[in-house]
């Protein structure tokens, strides 16, 4: 039996609306797959986000303790030479600005690879230990910096410090370290650990473009004229002005 017009219409209603039915279905489903996409990759990005913050946390923290470690010698305690080299120019810098005399005291252990050879390299670090100790008493003032040079080389550091305040300081390092009556076999010096010492002073001028590491070049000749002169003394630099 053919249907009524009002049959036709109702039926095609319906399937439209079916299929607009269908349509919103898939719309939200669709849109719900998008929302979650969206958060899943939020929460991603924000894992991620986690992980670099932690990541940059840990190298900061190794590149800390790689700056701990070069900054300190790891057998005498005492600062290394990079630590030492960074005080000094950063000292420099302030008696340029202030006018005021910085000096250095260069020690070296006398015949200390003939120490190391006679007693033994074991032996041989507990003397720099206690050389390291004892200098670091000695000359322990707040702002200034005692420090391993190199090898059996030790250093000081004594910022607004006169060409006399420096030889005074020196001749109680040197004695201090004689008392210690380290015994050195064979040394054709004392029969004990001895030390030369140069020492050099210097006082920036303004405009001046003398440089801090000249003043590390005149401790150096005075050590060397302290070894000269036969060993277990010390010797002065001429007073340099920048």
């Amino acid at each position: 039996m053919p249907a009524f017009p009002g049959e036709v219409r109702s039926v095609k209603l319906t399937g439209v609306l079916t299929l607009l039915g269908v349509a919103l279905v898939l719309i939200a489903l669709t849109a719900g797959g998008y929302a979650a996409g969206a958060w899943r990759s939020r929460h991603r990005e924000h894992e991620l986000q986690l992980k670099l913050e932690a990541s940059h946390e840990e190298l900061q923290v190794a590149r800390a303790e790689v700056a701990r470690l070069t900054a300190v010698d790891g057998l005498t305690g005492l600062p290394a030479n990079d630590a030492f080299q960074q005080f000094l120019e950063r000292e420099w810098r302030r008696a340029l600005r202030e006018l005021t005399p910085l000096s250095l005291i260069l020690i070296d252990l006398d015949h200390f690879k003939h120490y190391n050879q006679q007693m033994g390299y074991e032996t041989g670090d507990k003397c720099l230990k206690r050389v390291g100790v004892t200098v670091g008493e000695v000359a322990g003032r707040p702002g200034d910096l005692v420090a391993r040079y190199r090898a059996e080389k030790f250093i000081i550091a004594l910022a607004r410090t006169d060409g006399d305040g420096v030889l005074s300081l020196a001749t109680k390092v040197r004695g201090a370290i004689e008392a210690l009556e380290l015994p050195h076999p064979g040394s054709p010096v004392a029969d004990h650990v001895t030390a030369s010492i140069g020492v050099a002073t210097a006082v920036p001028s303004r405009g001046a473009t003398w440089q801090e590491i000249e003043l590390v070049a005149a401790a150096e000749r005075a050590l060397a004229e302290a070894k000269r002169l036969g060993r277990n003394r010390i010797a002065r630099a001429e007073f340099i002005a920048g």
